[in-house]
């Protein structure tokens, strides 16, 4: 689930459980459309947050809309 807007446009979500995507694994939308790929991982290991880069920064109010999205980890 997304959290958050970095200021640099990318995503801060967090896994629902301890399973989680590697970094550089492509993620979706609930649409099925690739938003970009998994740039980090950090935190905590029973429910680790994660970065997502995407292909196109966000203009604030599409970011605004995005916080609270389920991303959906892309086979790599």
């Amino acid at each position: 689930m997304v959290v958050a807007v970095t200021p640099l446009g990318e995503l801060t979500a967090r896994s629902l459980g301890a399973a989680y995507p590697r970094e550089g694994t492509p993620v979706s939308d609930a649409r099925g459309e690739v938003r970009g790929r998994v740039a980090r991982v950090f935190g905590p290991v029973e429910r680790p947050y994660f970065i997502v880069r995407l292909k196109r920064p966000p203009r604030p109010t599409q970011g605004v809309g995005l916080v609270g999205a389920t991303l959906i980890r892309e086979k790599e």
